[in-house]
């Protein structure tokens, strides 16, 4: 992102977090809902594009025995988890595959390390319910590791398997950007104005979190 984006992005962010720090005050008017809802898509999307440019950063110049790595660490984390679910829950078939090390899955060979990691991915996405709310795991968790996985394979000389095509072909920053101010000068704007009589406070609050700061 550039500067101009930055202070854009930071603005946005002000103005998804004070409506819905005053939902109880629009919620009763479906219009806002539904704008509010088309802009958290397009800043969710705007979030993911940035994180791929971060993760292209990060990875720029790495080795491939580096990136193989990162995604051996992060995948041991996630396997440690699932390993601990199987003990727990008596599934002897996911415990035996789930109990490789670090050590293990770095010196797999490079054609059998992908399969093993994806098989990591796949496990802690068909349990995930339980493993978000009893083991610790999170989204940015695996999907950090679909990341890293992709950078891997990219280098190997293989087709990435997670990246949604959406962000990484589609949809640019600035059209993101482009976008986000759509929403907000032609929908959330006009149907925001409905307050400014009925609730000149909350009115006020919103033009305040639509300024855009020069940081």
């Amino acid at each position: 992102m550039n500067k101009n984006q930055i202070n854009k992005k930071e603005m946005y962010d002000a103005v998804s977090s004070y409506l819905d720090s005053k939902s109880a005050i629009w919620a009763s008017i479906p219009k806002v809902g539904e704008f509010k809802n088309e802009f958290s898509a397009v800043l969710a999307q705007i979030d993911a594009v940035q994180y791929e440019q971060q993760q292209a950063q990060v990875f720029l110049g790495k080795t491939k025995k580096q990136i193989k790595s990162v995604v051996a660490e992060k995948a041991d984390i996630l396997n440690d988890s699932l390993e601990a679910f199987a003990l727990v829950t008596g599934n002897e078939k996911l415990r035996v595959r789930m109990d490789a090390t670090y050590s293990d899955l770095y010196k797999l060979r490079n054609a059998d390390f992908s399969p093993v990691v994806k098989a990591i991915i796949e496990a802690a996405e068909a349990n995930f319910e339980v493993l978000s709310t009893e083991y610790g795991v999170t989204s940015e968790q695996v999907e950090g590791l679909k990341t890293d996985l992709d950078e891997f394979l990219a280098i190997n000389g293989e087709p990435r398997a997670y990246r949604v095509a959406s962000i990484e072909a589609t949809k640019s920053l600035e059209m993101l950007f482009d976008e986000a101010n759509e929403i907000l000068d032609n929908k959330l704007d006009k149907v925001m104005s409905l307050f400014k009589r009925r609730d000149p406070a909350f009115y006020n609050g919103y033009l305040a979190a639509r300024v855009i700061v020069d940081s």
